[in-house]
């Protein structure tokens, strides 16, 4: 019997029987080589390799170079694993040509992201796609970029704001009752205004002198920032371990960031059922907090952009906003005449 040969295969016989190697994926073919069932899964097979493998000038052709350029590797860390979520979450469109991307398919993914996982990620989704398509320009893989103009998903007047503020008691309640693998990096956000990455990645060795000295994952930026007295005693007592960074797991080693997310909202919501904080607190909401106490004491925009390290004072403002300025509107108010009747007097 003649044996069909077919390309990138490897055959070989086994008790009399034809069976075949596949060179490209090293699989090994379970039905006997030219039978019906043979030839299904060979296809079958093909067709996970075409599926994995991004076609030139698709949207996973286009993801792949961008993960691959260093406009992606240079991004932070928490930067990254957010950028590869939401690139993930788009593996269905992984074979779609790129002339297919256009602003109406971009509205319409919109709109679909946004009822099926919310605002915030259907806008995080477009902002990953926008970027890659910058990239994409740049490299000759798209002409425009398809998401300039379209919309992003607006939060609705009703909705409460996201990050809010704690208030005091809810500080002070939530450093009383969470257990110390947790405690140490709220209190470490709570006064110092560092974001969550930043955070966990603090080194113990980035404590001296009073201070802690942090180059921002973000921004870059490098700050100094004073130890609070209450922090001081917060780390004074907390427990050794032996882990490289100053806030670490119950095994003493350092938190992973879904680690600690995980454990960081199960100890909340116990906190929640019980009364003793309110709605939509969140870890990010420390910044805030920090940005608005710093407005309520007095200091001005600039010097809470210089804390927070932030490159703009619009982002200083954003974190301040909710800030009770009303004694400073009171001196105001002695100053405010409309009428001119301060100069009549």
């Amino acid at each position: 019997m003649a044996i069909i040969r077919v390309k990138g295969l490897k055959r070989y016989r086994v008790k009399g029987r034809w069976y075949a190697y596949h060179r490209k994926s090293g699989v090994r073919l379970k039905s006997e080589f030219g039978t019906a069932e043979f030839i299904a899964e060979l296809e079958t097979l093909e067709r996970k390799l075409r599926k994995a493998e991004a076609l030139p000038g698709t949207m996973g052709k286009l993801f792949a170079s961008y993960r691959a350029s260093p406009a992606f590797t240079d991004l932070a860390i928490t930067s990254r694993n957010g950028y590869s979520r939401m690139m993930n979450l788009l593996n269905p469109l992984d074979e779609m040509p790129l002339v297919e991307l256009t602003p109406q398919f971009i509205a319409g993914l919109r709109d679909k992201m946004a009822e099926r996982h919310g605002r915030r990620q259907a806008n995080y989704v477009m902002a990953v796609i926008s970027v890659a398509c910058e990239h994409g320009k740049e490299h000759g893989i798209i002409r425009e970029n398809p998401v300039k103009g379209v919309k992003r998903v607006r939060r609705s007047r009703i909705a409460p704001a996201a990050n809010r503020p704690w208030t005091i008691e809810e500080c002070r309640t939530v450093l009383t009752e969470l257990p110390h693998q947790l405690k140490l990096p709220v209190a470490l956000a709570m006064f110092t205004g560092l974001r969550k990455g930043d955070v966990l990645a603090l080194r113990k060795s980035a404590i001296r002198s009073g201070r802690i000295w942090r180059r921002t994952n973000k921004t870059g930026l490098e700050l100094s920032i004073p130890i609070h007295p209450d922090l001081a005693q917060i780390l004074a007592g907390s427990p050794h371990h032996n882990a490289i960074t100053v806030a670490a797991t119950t095994n003493a080693t350092p938190w992973t960031e879904s680690g600690f997310n995980s454990s960081f909202i199960k100890a909340m919501a116990t906190l929640k059922r019980s009364g003793r904080i309110g709605d939509d607190l969140t870890f990010h909401g420390l910044r805030h907090t920090v940005g608005t106490l710093l407005i309520e004491a007095g200091y001005d925009i600039d010097t809470v952009r210089r804390w927070l390290g932030q490159k703009t004072l619009a982002m200083a403002i954003h974190y301040s906003e909710s800030a009770d300025t009303s004694q400073r509107m009171r001196e105001v108010i002695t100053k405010l005449d409309p009428l001119g009747s301060k100069s009549r007097t």
